[in-house]
């Protein structure tokens, strides 16, 4: 499952929060002209906020999911390793029952190749938001990192990504507990 399916669904249902700040930050980067010419600082922290928005959605949708013995796997960007430190799930991760993994990408220079390569929305005449998209992406990555190591959960960089399969797997083998340094 897709995080951003979530987000998507949300927002195509015109869904109005019950903390009208939490509104706002769910439809920032849909509302938001020339998204990408915010300072790089600025859209880290409203994708901060996004995810924040989504946190009580998806603990239900995870907690639902650990009860009920069906097997899920949850990706994207707004998912926020706080999530996991919620009562509720704190004590599924404590049991084993719920294991995360952070990617990050090290380099801004290989999430703007990414975002160039993907080709959404990108013309030309845009090249300096896609290397603003970059930045703030990256920005967010490192965020991300340095909380994932606040509550103790793995943190993997991305590449190379012809073994990051092995290197999950490495780090969820037997009872092996996650590690707060980052794993290569």
């Amino acid at each position: 499952m897709q995080v951003d399916d979530i987000r998507l669904a949300f927002q195509y249902s015109q869904v109005t929060l019950p903390q009208p700040h939490a509104t706002k930050d769910l439809y920032f980067f849909a509302d938001t002209t020339d998204i990408w010419q915010q300072p790089a600082e600025i859209l880290r922290d409203r994708l901060v906020a996004t995810g924040h928005t989504l946190m009580p959605a998806l603990e239900i949708i995870i907690a639902n999911h650990i009860d009920t013995n069906a097997p899920l796997i949850i990706e994207g960007d707004g998912i926020l390793p706080e999530l996991l430190a919620r009562p509720q799930l704190n004590r599924y991760k404590e049991n084993g029952h719920l294991q995360a993994v952070f990617l990050y990408e090290s380099q801004v220079a290989v999430l703007h190749a990414n975002i160039k390569a993907r080709g959404r929305g990108i013309n030309r005449d845009r090249l300096q938001e896609t290397e603003r998209e970059a930045q703030a992406k990256w920005l967010y990555g490192q965020w991300l990192r340095q909380e994932a190591h606040k509550y103790n959960i793995s943190v993997v960089v991305a590449r190379p990504w012809e073994t990051l399969a092995e290197r999950l797997i490495e780090i969820y083998s037997g009872d092996q507990l996650p590690q707060k340094s980052d794993r290569k």
